[in-house]
């Protein structure tokens, strides 16, 4: 009867840890889950502002500018030493007297650092001044932490071509910027965009994350055709964008907790199609600031 009593209670010891065991891993899971979405958004957010530098576009409306300004008056051509009353002064009280006459010139001098708020319009901006510095400081800062992402991604069983293929275009992307090839760059951001709805749906986190980012995805496609202005690619893109939008408004949940947002966005998606009959890049890209800036509200 002890053996039974002793049997059943290693049985159930090992059931329990195994129960317990199950829940740890699950947990983890959904911790790494969390993890990878966090990395996500921070690639979403580096790769597309890469990509609008390269046409000087800032989702920011206004800019804020300083300058130093220096205020004050020379005290140059104050009276000579030599004038009446002064000739007793010995040398001396005359160096003194220069010294501080200069030093009241000096302390009546101020610096001072003056702001101002400058537009971020399109319409003014110069898409072919590129700021390759920046650009280039910025891709070197995704290769770095794309290590981590990598080894996380591959921990959640990501599919091995989706993350070899990041990797590649990382390379390409980072060539490209070096030689500040701006087409073949444009080319190659949208394109290490792609990956990141296809992490989304791996790691099944949110499919509203999922949804938002293949939208983006579909309009930054559009977006690298239209320096080339090769406008069939263009509204292909921008198709595939409205027709994947149809998946957002199909969440019944995510459309009820952020109806207005997404109207708004749906609204911007269509005046963005409708212009493109002018086939006018600047205007493209005015529309195309509106749009992400409410896609990404979402």
């Amino acid at each position: 009867m002890r053996k039974v009593k002793s049997t059943i209670a290693v049985i159930l010891c090992i059931i329990s840890i195994f129960i317990l065991t199950g829940c740890s891993n699950d947990a983890s899971t959904e911790d790494t889950k969390q993890k990878v979405a966090q990395e996500l958004d921070y690639l979403d957010t580096k790769i597309i502002s890469i990509i609008n530098q390269l046409n000087n576009i800032s989702l920011q409306n206004y800019e804020v500018t300083s300058k130093e300004v220096t205020l004050g008056q020379d005290e140059s051509g104050s009276g000579d030493s030599s004038k009446t009353g002064e000739g007793s002064q010995s040398s001396e009280q005359k160096e003194s007297s220069n010294s501080q006459e200069q030093s009241s010139g000096e302390s009546q001098k101020s610096n001072i650092t003056t702001t101002q708020m400058e537009s971020n319009t399109i319409l003014e901006s110069d898409q072919n001044n590129i700021d390759w510095k920046t650009i280039k400081t910025e891709i070197e800062e995704i290769s770095s932490t794309w290590g981590v992402i990598l080894l996380d991604l591959s921990s959640l069983n990501v599919n091995n071509d989706d993350i070899l293929g990041f990797s590649r275009t990382l390379d390409n992307s980072v060539l490209s910027i070096e030689t500040e090839n701006k087409i073949d760059t444009l080319k190659n951001l949208s394109s290490l965009y792609s990956y990141l709805p296809k992490y989304e749906q791996s790691i099944s986190y949110s499919t509203s994350n999922q949804n938002v980012k293949q939208v983006k995805s579909n309009l930054l496609n559009a977006y690298s055709f239209v320096d080339q202005e090769n406008w069939v690619e263009v509204g292909t893109n921008i198709n595939e964008c409205a027709k994947n939008f149809q998946n957002i408004l199909n969440d019944v949940n995510f459309v009820k907790d952020n109806e207005y947002k997404v109207n708004k966005t749906y609204i911007l998606l269509n005046e963005l199609q409708n212009s493109l009959e002018y086939k006018d890049k600047k205007l493209f890209y005015i529309k195309y600031k509106n749009l992400l800036e409410s896609i990404n509200t979402l």
